[in-house]
């Protein structure tokens, strides 16, 4: 299902103008998989943020001033004065049939297609086996340079839901997540991100 379309993007990260109508919520949420086409390869990437921006450079109304039934009748054309954006962090690519966990050889394009990924997509992306004892995490290292600790962990926690929902044991996503801290040298903070990754929904 696409979902919008990017609006600037680099190696690393894209925005993406999510396609919201009057009286439809959100179709993605924070943690989302999504993936972009590009020119002879898709994009694949997270979901990090999601915001809105004023068009006129003005600041919204604020939200709670009023319920949304009446916001929406009193504003119908809100969607229309307000950009809906989504914040993604690239993950990989896919070309040729390959799936590589590393940055895409050019950025998309502006206007390219962004949709969700399907479940069967996530899963051979990850290369879970069907014993559901490993799974492929090399992203994890761009995730933990560049997004801030507490972004990064509730992003990591995300993941970690998403990959249990394939029956693949929460401590082996756990335990792959750690092991890269430790690469990394951040040996202090692994007991904090293995108590807060290891809690369930």
């Amino acid at each position: 299902m696409q979902i919008g379309e990017v609006i600037a993007g680099s190696l690393s990260r894209v925005d993406v103008q999510v396609q919201i109508k009057p009286k439809m919520e959100w179709p993605i949420v924070f943690g989302s998989f999504v993936k972009v086409k590009a020119e002879g390869f898709d994009i694949i990437g997270i979901i990090t943020d999601i915001y809105y921006e004023p068009l006129e450079g003005r600041r919204p109304r604020p939200r709670w001033l009023e319920e949304k039934a009446v916001l929406d009748r009193i504003y119908p054309d809100i969607h229309e004065k307000f950009l809906s954006i989504a914040e993604v962090v690239v993950l990989g690519y896919a070309m040729n049939e390959q799936l590589n966990q590393d940055l895409p050889p050019t950025p998309p394009s502006v206007h390219s297609a962004v949709t969700l990924m399907s479940d069967r997509e996530i899963l051979k992306f990850h290369e879970i086996d069907l014993e559901g004892t490993r799974v492929k995490l090399d992203y994890v290292y761009r995730i933990i340079e560049e997004l801030k600790p507490g972004r990064c962990i509730d992003l990591l926690k995300a993941i970690v839901d998403k990959l249990e929902t394939f029956k693949l044991p929460r401590n082996v996503v756990v335990g792959e997540i750690t092991s890269i801290y430790l690469a990394l040298g951040e040996e202090k903070v692994i007991p904090m991100v293995s108590s807060r990754l290891a809690q369930g929904k």
